[in-house]
C-alpha cells in the first residue's frame, strides 16, 4: 500500500497558474487524427442514452456555450464567453439567478443563440415527451414548478425568459443547500427548429412553455431517426467543431471547425481545423503515431504500453502527458436478481479478488487499488489517502466461504455436505425445498487484455471456493445495453469502468426508486441508507469541504458495507502525441476534448512571462 500512495502523491498534479498563451500568427491549415481507446457508441446528443467516455469527449467538441464550465483552476465558474452577469436573489426560501447573456452567440449555421434557445433546452430536457423516449431520466426537478411542468403541463415556473438576452432560473429551496451549487445553472443551448419544428418557446408571466405541436412522436421524429435524429447527427449546434460524419463500423468521426465558435470559458477557439476521431488498439497505438496514422492518442492504461511511450518520450519521437483517473475500474454486480442479491454473495466474491496482482498485471505501477466509489483523481481521494487505508482487504477465500455458508451455500449437487476438497459448484435448498446452484453470469468486454488477467485470476479464486462461472464475451455497446437495462439483463456481473462527474453526486446512482433504476441505478442496489448518504453530501453547503469529506467518508463506509461493485484500481492515464503538437494539456483541462481546442502542430512558442508550465511525473 505504501507503495502506490507514493505513486498517488507523485502524480498529483498542480494546476494552478496553466493559462496558455495561443501564438497569434496565422498557422496553415491543420488536420489531426486522434485515438481514442474505448469504441464510440455513436451518441452524441446528451447521457440519457448512455456515458460512453469516448462518446462523452465527443459531445465536448460538438456542443458548446454551456452557462457553468470546470475550469483550470479546478474548480466551477461561470462562463463568461456565454455570461455577461449573473446576479442571485432569495425569495421565499427559493433561489433566483438572473443570467444576462451575451450578444452575437451563434450556432454553427450562423443563426443566433438568445435566451430563448437556453429556455428551450431546460423546457425540452425536463419534459414528460423527452422523458418517454426512454434511457436515463433527466433530471432538473432542482429547478421551482418541476413536477407541475413535467406531470401536469403547466408552465415552469423555475425559468423565466425576461427579455432576448435574459433568463431567471430558480432554485427550489428543498434543494439547497447543494454543495455544488451553481452547476444546477448549467444549461447547453440546443435548437429548437431542428428538435422541435414548428413549436415556440413563449413565457406566460410566471414560467415558461413550449408553443406548438410539442409530442412525443415529434422528438422521437427528430431525436432518434436512425438517419437524421439528433443523438446521431447533431448536424446544428454551439460547439468548437462540426460533425461532419460517423461510420460506426469503421468506428471514425470527422470533424470540422466551427466557424462561428466565439471562444470558450478563456475565449480561445481551436485552431486545428479537422479532427480524425478513431478507435485505436492501445497496443499499436504508438508506432501508429510515429508512422503518421495517428497524431495522439488519449487515455493509455496498459502498463507495457506506457513504459514503452515514457522510452519514446525521453529519446524525442513522441510528447506525453500523464494524469490520474477520476474514476475506477470495477466489476458491478446486478443486485437486484439471482446469487447477487445477497451482499454475502457480494462480499465472497470481492474477497476473492486481488486486486494488487490485477492493477500489476494490466497496467504495472500504474495503476492503484481502489476499494470504494471512488477514483484517485478525485480531489476527496487526493486529501484523504490515509482515511482510505481502512477500506483495504485483500483475497481471504477463507472468509469468503464462511460468507457463502451464512446464506445457506453448504451442500454440493447430491444435497450432502459440500466439500471442497472434490470442489465444484455449491448448491443450496431454495425455499421450495429444490436445490439451487450457485452459478454466476459474467460478462466481460471483448478484446481487452484486462478481461483475460481478470479471467485467468479472479476466475480461478471463485472456482476454488464452488462458485461456478460462465463467461460471455460481449462487443462493448451490447454490454453497456444489458448494463443500463435497455435489452434484457440476464448477467449477474460486469465489467468495465467509469469516470465519474467533477461534481460528485452519487444520488441518482444509488437512487431506490423504480424510475431511477437502468442507466442511473446501473447495480439494481435499493438501499435507503446508501441513498440518504448520498443525499447528505450534496446537501452540504457550497465550500464546506470538511463536512462534504465527513459524508463522503460515511457514504464509502456503508456502500463497502454493501458492496453492489468490486472497485479494482484507479490508473495513471497517460496521453501520447507528435513531438510537434504544442499546448496540449489534457490533464489540466480534464479531456483531451477540451484540451485540444488550445493546441496546433508546429514550433513551440516562446514561453510567455505568465506562463508555467505543467509538471508530470515522468
Amino acid at each position: 500500500m505504501k507503495k502506490t500512495l507514493a505513486i498517488a502523491v507523485a502524480l498529483i498534479l498542480t494546476l494552478g497558474g496553466i493559462f496558455p498563451v495561443l501564438a497569434e500568427e496565422i498557422m496553415e491549415p491543420m488536420s489531426l487524427a486522434v485515438g481514442v481507446t474505448t469504441r464510440m457508441s455513436g451518441f452524441f446528443f446528451t447521457n440519457k442514452w448512455g456515458i460512453n467516455s469516448a462518446d462523452v469527449d465527443l459531445r465536448e467538441l460538438i456542443h458548446g456555450y454551456n452557462t457553468i464550465s470546470w475550469e483550470a483552476s479546478g474548480d466551477y465558474e461561470i462562463d463568461t464567453t456565454v455570461i455577461r452577469q449573473l446576479d442571485a436573489f432569495t425569495e421565499e426560501g427559493n433561489k433566483r439567478y438572473r443570467i444576462e447573456f451575451n450578444q452575437g452567440l451563434a450556432y454553427n449555421n450562423g443563426s443566433p443563440i438568445t435566451a430563448w434557445d437556453y429556455a428551450f433546452s431546460a423546457l425540452l430536457l425536463s419534459s414528460a415527451q423527452f422523458a418517454a423516449l426512454g434511457g436515463a431520466p433527466t433530471e432538473m426537478s432542482w429547478l421551482l414548478g418541476y413536477d407541475a411542468f413535467r406531470e401536469e403541463g403547466a408552465p415552469f415556473a423555475g425559468v423565466r425568459v425576461i427579455d432576448d438576452l435574459t433568463l431567471d432560473l430558480t432554485i427550489d429551496g428543498r434543494y439547497l443547500p447543494y454543495f455544488y451549487e451553481i452547476v444546477l445553472l448549467n444549461v447547453t443551448p440546443y435548437p429548437i427548429g431542428v428538435l422541435a419544428p414548428g413549436c415556440q418557446v413563449k413565457d406566460a408571466g410566471w414560467g415558461a412553455y413550449i408553443d406548438g405541436p410539442f409530442s412525443e412522436e415529434l422528438l422521437r421524429a427528430t431525436i432518434l431517426d436512425e438517419e437524421t435524429g439528433y443523438v446521431y447527427n447533431p448536424s446544428i449546434a454551439a460547439g468548437p467543431y462540426l460533425l461532419e460524419s460517423f461510420d460506426a463500423e469503421e468506428q471514425m468521426a470527422q470533424f470540422t471547425k466551427n466557424p462561428y465558435y466565439a471562444g470558450n470559458f478563456e475565449g480561445v477557439a481551436p485552431q486545428i481545423d479537422e479532427i480524425i476521431v478513431v478507435y485505436a488498439n492501445p497496443q499499436t497505438a504508438l508506432d501508429d503515431i510515429e508512422a503518421g496514422r495517428l497524431d495522439l492518442v488519449n487515455k493509455v492504461s496498459d502498463g507495457w504500453v506506457i513504459e514503452d511511450g515514457t522510452g519514446r518520450v525521453r529519446d524525442g519521437e513522441l510528447g506525453m502527458v500523464n494524469y490520474l483517473r477520476t474514476g475506477m475500474t470495477f466489476i458491478s454486480f446486478a443486485c437486484e436478481q439471482g446469487p447477487t442479491q445477497s451482499v454475502n454473495v457480494r462480499r465472497a466474491i470481492s474477497l476473492c479478488v486481488n486486486r494488487d496482482e490485477v492493477g500489476t498485471a494490466f497496467a504495472q505501477d500504474y495503476a492503484m487499488p481502489v476499494y470504494g466509489y471512488y477514483g484517485m483523481g478525485q480531489w476527496m481521494a487526493q486529501e484523504n489517502l490515509e482515511a482510505l487505508q481502512k477500506y483495504q482487504t485483500g483475497p481471504d477465500l477463507e472468509a469468503a466461504v464462511r460468507l457463502l455458508a451464512e446464506d445457506g451455500w453448504v451442500l454440493n449437487q447430491a444435497g450432502q455436505p459440500y466439500d471442497r476438497e472434490i470442489g465444484g459448484p455449491r448448491y443450496r435448498e431454495s425455499e421450495n425445498g429444490a436445490l439451487e446452484k450457485l452459478l454466476l453470469k459474467w460478462v466481460l468486454p471483448q478484446e481487452t487484455t484486462l478481461s483475460d488477467i481478470l479471467e485467468q485470476t479472479m476466475g480461478t479464486n471463485l472456482k476454488a471456493i464452488g462458485i461456478e462461472v460462465e463467461i460471455v464475451r460481449l462487443p462493448f455497446d451490447e454490454l453497456l445495453a444489458r448494463y443500463y437495462r435497455q435489452s434484457d439483463r440476464e448477467y449477474h456481473l460486469f465489467s468495465l469502468g467509469t469516470n465519474f462527474n467533477l461534481a460528485f453526486d452519487p444520488y441518482h446512482a444509488f437512487h431506490t426508486e423504480e424510475g431511477f433504476q437502468g442507466e442511473s441505478n446501473k447495480t439494481g442496489l435499493q438501499d435507503e441508507e446508501l441513498m440518504n448518504l448520498a443525499l447528505a453530501m450534496r446537501q452540504t453547503p457550497v465550500r464546506d469541504s470538511d463536512t462534504y469529506v465527513e459524508r463522503w467518508l460515511a457514504f464509502q463506509d456503508r456502500f463497502t458495507e454493501l458492496q453492489p461493485m468490486v472497485p479494482l484500481f484507479s490508473s495513471v492515464y497517460f496521453d501520447f502525441f507528435r513531438s510537434d503538437l504544442q499546448r496540449y494539456f489534457s490533464n489540466a483541462y480534464f479531456s483531451w476534448a477540451t484540451a485540444i481546442v488550445y493546441a496546433y502542430v508546429g514550433e513551440p512558442p516562446e514561453m510567455d512571462e505568465t506562463e508555467v508550465a505543467v509538471d508530470t511525473a515522468f
